[in-house]
């Protein structure tokens, strides 16, 4: 079975559940991807990870999981996808290279003026850069102290203002 995908969904558009994997029209799409994929440009390519990297932080906002991405993971990834080095990239933006480095490893957090730099270096609303800032305050905030809010609630309060 390893050289078929259960694909509940039924993308290859037979509305059937099963691809195999091995066979010639799979193989030939495979191939006609990789192929127009080869033929873009340098720029479409780097449009396209930057598409695929905004994905991942939208994903990432949206989720409801407990696994914490620093913002800094995705400057790296962005970064790579430019085959840019962080030294050169601090540099233009007007960073100290060791708080870039800071950044990238979880210990420095994006405040407003990075995020509008990085929002335009990378064509990702600010906001966006915030968002991932304040919703990791958010996850660390509940690991260290969850049991410190259990006594707040709308009812409770309700309680004492009557």
């Amino acid at each position: 079975m390893k050289d078929q995908m259960i694909n509940e969904g039924g993308i290859n558009g037979l509305g059937e559940g099963l691809i195999n994997t091995n066979s010639a029209e799979f193989k030939h799409l495979k191939e006609m991807i990789a192929s127009a994929y080869l033929d873009q440009k340098a720029s479409k390519v780097i449009e396209n990870q930057f598409l695929s990297i905004r994905f991942n932080m939208e994903s990432y906002l949206n989720s409801d999981n407990d696994e914490i991405i620093n913002s800094g993971e995705f400057i790296k990834m962005y970064l790579s996808a430019l085959d840019a080095k962080a030294t050169t990239f601090a540099k233009y933006i007007g960073y100290e290279k060791s708080n870039l480095s800071a950044l990238m490893n979880g210990r420095r957090k994006i405040n407003p003026s990075l995020a509008i730099k990085l929002g335009r270096v990378f064509k990702v609303n600010p906001v966006i850069w915030l968002h991932l800032e304040v919703k990791n305050e958010l996850k660390r905030e509940k690991e260290v102290n969850s049991g410190n809010y259990d006594t707040y609630s709308l009812k409770d309060f309700l309680s004492k203002v009557a």
